[in-house]
Parts: structure tokens; sequence; C-alpha cells
């Protein structure tokens, strides 16, 4: 399951719970391109400590370029992927490292509190 939710503090805030398929993410990257007031200085963490994500390489590199499209009209984007199981922080460096633009700075945290630090910086 993958929700999300705009907080206060301006982080666009997604939690993958449960078990989460290549779908799961294909159908909310379909929903996060029709949000409209957000941020044109996108931040996010996404949460995928609760989560069981299968999914492989080309599904990693797929993903990868529905964000980039999902995230075209935005000034700059930068995301914290939060971590704690080992096949998640392999997961969430692929895609950081996939697709990168000058625009899109991703980064690995297995601390909240670290992630949102830089989040805020």
């Amino acid at each position: 399951m993958i929700t999300y939710s705009l907080k206060e503090s301006g982080i666009f805030y997604v939690n993958f719970s449960e078990t989460v398929l290549p779908e799961d993410i294909k159908t909310y990257l379909l929903e996060f391109e029709q949000l409209k007031n957000l941020p044109s200085d996108f931040v996010s963490l996404y949460d995928l400590r609760g989560a069981n994500l299968l999914l492989d390489s080309e599904d990693i590199a797929a993903i990868s370029k529905l964000t980039e499209k999902a995230t075209t009209d935005y000034k700059s984007v930068k995301t914290a992927f939060l971590v704690d199981k080992p096949k998640l922080t392999a997961y969430s460096f692929l895609f950081s490292v996939d697709h990168n633009s000058e625009k899109t700075t991703r980064l690995v945290f297995s601390n909240k509190e670290e992630a949102i630090k830089w989040l805020n910086e």
C-alpha cells in the first residue's frame, strides 16, 4: 500500500507499507502527476521501512523513467529514501543513481531525523 500527504513543513511524505508491486508504484506515479498546487521546489520523503517491495532491476529502471516524467514540471526535486533493510537500501540506491538530472537529488537514509534535516537544508 502507498499513502501520501503534504505536511505543514512542506515535505511531501510518501509511506510504503505491506507488499508493494511495480503496478502499485506506477499507479501512485499516475496519481502524483495529477496533483496540483505542489511547490515548484519539490521536497519528498519516501518511508520504505514497513514495505516489502517486489521489484527487479527492470522495474526499477521503468519506475525511474516514470518518476522523471512525473516531475518534469518542477524546478527542483529533492528526495530522501528512509530504509531499514539491505534489500530496500539496494533498491533505493539503484533508483537514486538511475536517470538523475541536474534538478534531481536523491539520497538514502536509515534515520528519519537525518533525512528531514537534509531535506530542509
